[in-house]
């Protein structure tokens, strides 16, 4: 994330810099480096809070039969409109 931070931020900043005639591209700039530091925001709040985070997903095996008898029955409901 905190490559896309400096990215859009940097990006940003060329476009500001570079402004070519008009508004628009000093609009495109502002964005991009207000995307970046939405993106900084977001890692710093990722290391911030991955240690609290307990738990996590945990993966539950379902039989392949299961899976295809509800796939089946799905399949019929929708049909049967």
């Amino acid at each position: 994330m905190l490559g896309l931070a400096l990215g859009f931020s940097v990006l940003g900043l060329l476009i500001v810099a570079k402004e070519h005639y008009g508004g628009a591209s000093i609009t495109g700039g502002i964005l991009g480096i207000l995307l970046g530091t939405a993106f900084l925001i977001a890692a710093c709040l990722h290391w911030k809070c991955c240690g609290q985070i307990r738990g996590g997903f945990r993966a539950e095996e379902v039989p392949a039969a299961e899976i295809v008898s509800e796939m089946r029955q799905a399949a019929g409901a929708i049909c049967s409109f």
